[in-house]
């Protein structure tokens, strides 16, 4: 009978923090110098300082959410012992959608005050949550990657809020429609799920055991 090909989790962790370094460079490049002029007063060049602060707040909002994907990933390929070729491209899949962030933000930075900007930004949202959920949701229970020593509570954590954040993403999304305002504290409120950290306990030696 053949036996599946196991491999390391480092490449894609390597790989992966790589790409994560890109998408926040391109957050970066985003930023418009204000149009200063030398005769113009201190008043004048202050208001054209404010006219980039979208810009300045979306980069900000963005760098918050790019830090919180990678740590919550770093931790999810903590908690799995070993990878194989499918979850290289769900992982590549999820890598995908985190290096989108940049078009919606640019829309936010550009366009704060029109619904397509909230719309634009929950749909990539939703989406890396959703990619995110596949490779938890393969690796912990399709192949059996996880380390057996993870706790239930664990894995159930990382895996609920996932579906919590895809919930409200949704709702925003359809909100951006009637309030940007709400849709954009919607998202604010997913930043500060996936701040928590994500619980990382050992199982009791007794279920360890029961399940070897």
């Amino acid at each position: 009978m053949a036996r599946n090909f196991y491999i390391s989790t480092t490449r894609i962790e390597a790989f992966s923090d790589g790409v994560f370094a890109i998408v926040i460079t391109l957050l970066a490049f985003q930023f418009k110098v204000p149009k200063f002029t030398s005769d113009a007063s201190l008043g004048q060049n202050y208001h054209e300082l404010l006219k980039i602060s979208p810009n300045l707040i979306g980069f900000v909002f963005s760098f918050l959410f790019v830090a919180v994907f990678w740590v919550n990933h770093h931790q999810l390929y903590h908690s799995i012992k070993e990878a194989n070729s499918r979850l290289l491209w769900y992982n590549i899949h999820l890598l995908f959608w985190i290096t989108m962030l940049p078009f919606p933000i640019a829309i936010v930075g550009d366009h704060p005050h029109m619904a397509i900007a909230p719309i634009s930004l929950g749909i990539v949202l939703m989406m890396c949550c959703v990619a995110a959920y596949i490779v938890r949701r393969y690796s912990y229970f399709k192949a059996k990657l996880v380390n057996e020593e993870l706790s239930e509570d664990s894995i159930n954590d990382g895996l609920n809020k996932n579906i919590i954040a895809i919930i409200l993403n949704v709702i925003a999304i359809f909100t951006a429609v009637y309030s940007v305002y709400i849709a954009y504290s919607i998202f604010f409120i997913v930043l500060g799920l996936f701040i928590i950290p994500q619980k990382l306990e050992r199982r009791s030696r007794t279920s360890i055991n029961k399940k070897s």
